[in-house]
Parts: C-alpha cells; sequence; structure tokens
C-alpha cells in the first residue's frame, strides 16, 4: 500500500528503543498508542503484519494497492467539540481501521476531544474529517485516488464529483459512518 500521513519518530522505551507512528496524546482524558514501524522509514510501499502478541505493526510491501495512513480530526483549541473523521456508506466497506487514540485540550483532558486513526483505505474512497473547532474550521473531505490523496473543501465537493464522475456522497455528519464505530481491523 501506499503511505498517507505517516509520521514515523524513534521511541525510548524503557527497555530500548523503536521506530512507531503514534496516534493520539498521552494523558488525563486521552489516549496514546504506538504502532510499531519495522521497515526503512523513508519505505514509499507499507502494509499492516501481526507482531507476536496480535498486535498491528507496519511492515515494507511490494504492492501499491490502497494506501496506509494517519487520519485525524486534529484542529485547534475550542471548548466542548469533537474532531473525528467519517466515512460516507457508498465507501464503509473501502474502509478499515487498524489502530486508534484520541487526544484532547485541558489539562484534565476536557475542553474538547479528537480522533486519530491508522487506516487501510482503498483506492478511489472517499473520507470526510470534521476538525475540532467548532465554527473556526471548515470540514473537508479526502480523496485517495490511485496515485495521491486530494483533499477537497467542502464548498468544492460538488465540482469535484462532477468532474471525477462520482456519486456526491452525504454531506451531514447524521448520515456518514464515524470511523469510531468500525470494528478495529483483526489478523486471522
Amino acid at each position: 500500500m501506499k503511505r498517507y500521513n505517516l509520521n514515523v519518530e524513534e521511541r525510548k522505551f524503557n527497555w530500548g528503543d523503536m521506530d512507531v507512528v503514534t496516534l493520539g496524546e498521552e494523558g488525563r482524558g486521552r489516549h496514546l498508542e504506538f504502532v510499531p514501524f519495522h521497515t526503512r522509514k523513508d519505505a514509499e510501499l507499507v502494509e499492516v503484519g501481526t507482531s507476536r502478541t496480535g498486535n498491528p505493526k507496519i511492515v515494507g510491501s511490494k504492492s501499491d494497492a490502497g494506501w496506509l495512513g494517519v487520519v485525524s480530526g486534529r484542529g485547534c483549541y475550542t471548548k466542548n467539540t469533537y474532531g473525528s473523521v467519517y466515512v460516507p456508506e457508498q465507501c464503509m466497506y473501502d474502509v478499515e481501521v487498524v489502530a486508534q487514540g484520541y487526544g484532547a485540550w485541558g489539562d484534565a483532558g476536557r475542553c474538547g476531544t479528537w480522533m486519530e486513526y491508522l487506516a487501510i483505505v482503498k483506492d478511489n474512497a472517499l473520507l470526510k474529517v470534521r476538525p475540532a473547532g467548532g465554527y473556526k474550521l471548515e470540514s473537508y473531505w479526502l480523496y485517495f485516488s490511485s496515485e495521491k490523496v486530494v483533499e477537497i473543501p467542502k464548498q468544492e465537493m460538488d465540482m469535484f464529483c462532477e468532474a471525477e464522475g462520482i456519486e456526491h456522497p452525504a454531506e451531514k455528519f447524521a448520515d456518514l459512518i464515524d470511523l469510531d464505530r468500525l470494528e478495529l481491523k483483526k489478523e486471522e
């Protein structure tokens, strides 16, 4: 799979160092998730493997079908807002959530929250991002083509769908599926 927004960092643990992709934050009202990254940091093609304990890890791949990436609802500090990522019903089988974490603002983690996902996304799928921040930040669409990921402002979505010849997805969040409602991918 092609990679999207995978920021690899070397983390120090009590037992040693490891390259990981992090999701979310550490602290009260937050959840920090580490996904081991077991290939070259600059590898263009990656896939999800399974550790000995059954948890996901990122490894090198030879296939360029689909995308593996981090999608996030992180936005700006605004009380009582929720940032997340949604999938339209027509694309719900084109997305698999591999791991998730979440972050928050405020010392107690109660001022506003946002979700972050490591997801497998098939080519030609759409996701809608609602960044935390309420009226301060506009939601937008992500289109995962076979060559690149395109960010589409919601006011341009009609024109984009017309140009690409694809069905226009629902706009209201109530008609979309929050990635938080999708089951985490389990390896067989």
